[in-house]
C-alpha cells in the first residue's frame, strides 16, 4: 500500500510540473522578474536627468556691442581712449579675413635664364619695381606689383604695355586686418549723438552686437 501510495506522489509531482512549463514561466522566475521590473521602475522615478552647473553655463550666450572696424590700429586706440571718457571700457578686438587681391606679372618661364632675360630687359627700359618669383606655381615669373583694387592693376598693366612689356593680371588673396572695440551688451551704449561724432572722423564706422567672452 505504500508503495503505492508513494507512486502516486511521484507521478503527483510530474505531473504538476510539467503543467507549470507548459505555461512557460517557473513561479519563482515569474516573482522575480516582477521584483526586477518594480526597482527599474522606481529607479527612472528617482533618477531624472539633471544639467550639472557647467552645462547650464555652457548655454549663456553672452553678447557684446562692436564698433568698428578700423582700418588702424591707431585709430582703434584714439577712440578707445575717446570711450573711456564716457564711462565705457573697450577691449580692442583683431578681425582677420582674405580679400581678392590683383597681381601684375610677366608669365614664368621655363628656365631662370630666360627668367633672367626679363629683367635685364627690364632694365634697360628703366623700370624699378619688380621682383623674381623664385618658388611656387609661378616660379620664373616676374611680378611688376599687387594692388588691392583693379583699377591700379590695369593702370600698371597699361604703362607696361606702352614700355612694350606684354604682362598680365591675376588673382591673389591678400590678408586683411581691421580693428574692433567691444564691450559687455550690459553696459553703456553709445548714443546717436556719440556715434555721430566718431562716424565724422572715422568713415565706414558704426555699432554691431556681437557674441562675446569678455
Amino acid at each position: 500500500m505504500w508503495k503505492w501510495l508513494l507512486y502516486s506522489l511521484i507521478l503527483f509531482n510530474i505531473g504538476f510540473f510539467a503543467w507549470n512549463a507548459q505555461r512557460g514561466i517557473p513561479l519563482k522566475q515569474h516573482s522575480q522578474n516582477q521584483d526586477l521590473d518594480g526597482a527599474v521602475k522606481l529607479l527612472l522615478l528617482k533618477e531624472q536627468p539633471l544639467l550639472s552647473v557647467n552645462e547650464s553655463e555652457d548655454k549663456k550666450i553672452n553678447m557684446c556691442f562692436s564698433l568698428g572696424p578700423f582700418v588702424r590700429k591707431t585709430e582703434a586706440r584714439a577712440v578707445k581712449k575717446k570711450l573711456l571718457k564716457w564711462d565705457i571700457d573697450a577691449t580692442q578686438r583683431t578681425h582677420k579675413t582674405v580679400t581678392d587681391g590683383f597681381w601684375v606679372i610677366i608669365p614664368a618661364t621655363k628656365t631662370r635664364k630666360a627668367a633672367n632675360n626679363n629683367i635685364k630687359r627690364l632694365k634697360e627700359l628703366g623700370v624699378r619695381d619688380y621682383f623674381l618669383v623664385a618658388t611656387g606655381s609661378q616660379k620664373n615669373a616676374i611680378s611688376l606689383g599687387v594692388f588691392s583694387k583693379s583699377s591700379s592693376a590695369r593702370r600698371r598693366l597699361a604703362a607696361m604695355d606702352k614700355k612694350g612689356v606684354k604682362a598680365k593680371i591675376t588673382g591673389v588673396d591678400l590678408p586683411k586686418r581691421s580693428y574692433w572695440l567691444d564691450w559687455p551688451g550690459a553696459g553703456l551704449a553709445l548714443t546717436p549723438l556719440q556715434l555721430g561724432s566718431l562716424q565724422k572722423s572715422f568713415k565706414g564706422i558704426g555699432t554691431v552686437s556681437v557674441e562675446c567672452h569678455l
